[in-house]
């Protein structure tokens, strides 16, 4: 997996701020909107198709891609979403045909995502799903709703097994996404947009049976929020999790990297199954765009 964006809906540097970490030059506190790139021997998964979506899929070499996991419908992680359209142009075999018809020429393009960011999606694209006059230019899409998939029936796509895992982004019902190879036992969580974990959700974590190497977890800033993990909250729900490696994401312009940084240091002391973890070759540390995350 590659992190793709690891900033805020705004992204770092916010337009118009001139505040120090907006004016940083350092690579790792310049942020795109929540984005991730899932790769596994020929299969290619994105997850979230925020604003610069385009400008992400060149920068990391996205030249196919088999399927969208989509967490919920809020700006910053779906409005890049038609520009998926060159892979439903591109994949005639599966998708799209110019020769042929509407009603021959495929479903489209596979994009799972929970029933209400299903209904919000067919409504926020509804030229894509009730076009007026035919005509080129336009994604084919094939929306799913992802409820029915779980720990005991994972969705395949290609090599990659996944699993939604339901979160609460204040009032906003998301999916975080379990992943991994299939056949092997070591999987990613990505759970961004949240300040809400349940004890089912945790438990179905824990029902696939894999190795968490890597949680990808939402972590705003330090102080609370009303729908967003602070990076103590973060923290919290690391510790029932147990990955190897937590990192921080959708992060905001108030910190430096190397603050946040600090900021988790100090605090792992009060969180011992991390602080264990961590004294074993384990790590908590905030994310960047371009970070990959390997789970073998």
């Amino acid at each position: 997996m590659v992190l793709m964006g690891t900033g805020t809906s705004h992204g770092v540097p916010v337009i118009g701020c001139k505040c120090k970490v907006c004016l940083s030059e350092r690579t790792e506190d310049k942020r795109m909107r929540c984005s991730a790139l899932v790769s596994c021997g020929e299969t290619r998964i994105v997850i979230d198709t925020g604003p610069e979506f385009r400008i992400q899929a060149l920068k990391y070499g996205l030249s196919r891609l088999d399927a969208v996991l989509i967490t919920h419908s809020h700006a910053d992680h779906v409005h890049g979403l038609d520009d998926i359209r060159i892979f439903s142009h591109t994949r005639p075999d599966v998708y799209y045909s110019s020769n042929a018809s509407a009603e021959t020429a495929g479903a489209g393009l596979p994009i799972f995502a929970n029933a209400t960011t299903v209904s919000d999606l067919r409504d926020r694209f509804s030229y894509v799903f009730h076009p007026k006059v035919l005509g080129g230019g336009l994604p084919k899409l094939n929306l799913q709703e992802c409820e029915s998939f779980c720990a005991k029936n994972p969705l395949k796509i290609g090599t990659v097994c996944a699993v939604p895992i339901p979160i609460m982004h204040g009032p906003t019902k998301c999916s975080g996404w379990l992943l991994w190879e299939d056949g092997k036992k070591s999987a990613i969580a990505y759970l961004t947009d949240c300040n809400k974990i349940s004890d089912e959700s945790l438990e179905e974590i824990k029902r696939t049976g894999q190795e968490i190497e890597h949680l990808v977890i939402d972590g705003l800033r330090v102080e609370l929020h009303s729908t967003h993990c602070s990076f103590n909250e973060a923290m919290s729900y690391a510790e029932r999790i147990g990955a190897k490696h937590t990192w921080i994401t959708h992060i905001s312009h108030d910190l430096f990297h190397f603050q946040i940084q600090s900021y988790l240091d100090r605090r792992l002391p009060h969180f011992p199954h991390l602080s264990n973890i961590v004294s074993h070759g384990g790590s908590v540390s905030p994310s960047y765009d371009g970070l990959v995350l390997l789970a073998d």
